[in-house]
């Protein structure tokens, strides 16, 4: 069956519509509740709570969509629930489901979300949320995963795969004084395909029929993340370290502008 999905970053924003069947919003790595590990370190940060929903709001009226998916790492806390955990995930997760069904892909920060779903007679919640496993799933012939996880094999018979985990970035230097800038960036790549096979026998893919890769930035901005154009770097997760072609990698800043490859941003970096 042919499909034909459009993928449209929201200008400016660690945001994603996928258009097919259904209109999808996916936002990946929110880290809510991230400030209090800052604080740990005697860094006065703030509950970011409210921004964030603030800018998530702003990105589903803008998409006005039918499903709304949270990419991973929800939370930040590790492994337990922390004490903001228990009031502002809920809160948080109440207020974007007043839009659309939520489908969260459970993260490597995910621990006990199920404990952390707001209570829909209290919060009025309209619409469902509920959790996937970290090994992914398909919705509307598109893959979905965090990315810290070997994803199931039926995620490779889509389109394209979703990802996050990464919060990838791109190191940016002066030519004219030592100043450095990390800016947020899609990345998009392809699978090695015999890395692939030697993982999934069963899965059978070439030029014309493999998945293209997504590599999503993280919404929370204070998150930081990986510079894919440092000279020595360490990608996160199976899927970006083991199962990707580095020289393939197309990076993209989150106002749409292409600026290379990684490999030719590396020797412009050194």
């Amino acid at each position: 069956m042919s499909v034909t999905i459009t993928l449209k970053p929201i200008l400016n924003e660690a945001a994603l519509v996928v258009e097919n069947e259904h209109k999808t919003l996916v936002i990946a790595d929110l880290h809510l509740g991230i400030e209090a590990e800052f604080r740990q370190k005697g860094i006065n940060i703030g509950s970011q709570t409210e921004k964030l929903l603030e800018r998530a709001l702003t990105c589903v009226k803008v998409a006005e969509p039918d499903v709304i998916i949270l990419l991973g790492d929800v939370k930040h806390a590790v492994p337990q629930i922390s004490f903001v955990d228990r009031k502002e995930v809920p809160f948080f997760l109440a207020e974007l489901a007043a839009y659309a069904p939520i489908y969260m892909v459970k993260g490597n920060h995910d621990g006990y979300l199920n404990k952390l779903l707001p209570e829909s007679v209290v919060s009025g919640q309209k619409h469902e949320i509920s959790i996937k496993g970290a090994q992914g799933f398909l919705f509307d012939h598109v893959g979905y995963i965090h990315g810290h996880s070997w994803p199931l094999p039926e995620l490779f018979a889509a389109p394209y795969i979703l990802i996050g985990h990464n919060h990838p970035r791109i190191r940016l230097v002066s030519s004219s004084s030592q100043y450095t800038n990390m800016k947020p960036v899609w990345i998009r790549a392809h699978f090695d395909y015999d890395a692939v096979k030697r993982r999934y026998p069963e899965v059978t893919m070439n030029d014309r029929n493999a998945s293209r890769v997504i590599i999503m930035p993280a919404f929370n901005e204070l998150c930081g993340g990986v510079a894919f154009n440092a000279a020595k770097k360490e990608l996160l997760g199976p899927i970006a370290s083991k199962l990707l072609r580095l020289e393939t990698m197309e990076v993209y800043l989150l106002d749409g502008t292409y600026i290379g490859k990684v490999g030719d941003l590396e020797e412009k970096s050194r």
